[in-house]
């Protein structure tokens, strides 16, 4: 591996740990464990891709990143997240995952503005019918999706690691 990638792995390790103490901890007040963990996955494709000769564009875009990988690149990835959390990860559309890990990043860690457009009052009534409503996943402003992005990262590092 050349001086940039494995800078960038090991960058994507540091953050993935850091997140890791934060979801540890019972401490917390926000969702900095998820933006440090979507960040690390970040840095993870853009290390993927520069193993197979690609520039990785400054870009939030996983979409287009992820697209970007070489297909015998994602299929590999794909393996090794599959068998990750059978039967709790739902890997079948990856593509709306990673537009919801985009909009995390680059909308949904300043809660602050993603809320602009509300009042306070507005905001709490929306949560509170949010929670009336049974908390479904499916209707969340804000939606993780921890478990693939677990699965993704150990596919992403696995075929560093192989890469290498």
């Amino acid at each position: 591996m050349d001086d940039r990638v494995v800078r960038m792995f090991h960058e994507a390790q540091d953050r993935l740990h850091d997140a890791e103490i934060l979801a540890r901890s019972l401490d917390t007040r926000s969702d900095s464990q998820a933006i440090i963990r979507i960040l690390g996955f970040e840095i993870l494709l853009k290390c993927a891709l520069l193993l197979t000769g690609q520039q990785p564009k400054d870009s939030h875009n996983y979409k287009k990143l992820w697209l970007g990988l070489p297909g015998y690149v994602r299929k590999e990835v794909m393996k090794v997240a599959s068998e990750g959390m059978p039967g709790h990860a739902d890997l079948s559309n990856i593509e709306e995952k990673l537009v919801w890990y985009q909009f995390v990043f680059e909308r949904a860690r300043y809660h602050y503005e993603l809320y602009e457009n509300y009042s306070l009052k507005e905001q709490t009534e929306l949560g509170e019918l949010w929670r009336t409503l049974g908390a479904p996943n499916n209707e969340a402003v804000v939606q993780y999706f921890p478990s693939e992005l677990t699965c993704l990262i150990a596919g992403l590092t696995a075929y560093i690691e192989n890469a290498a």
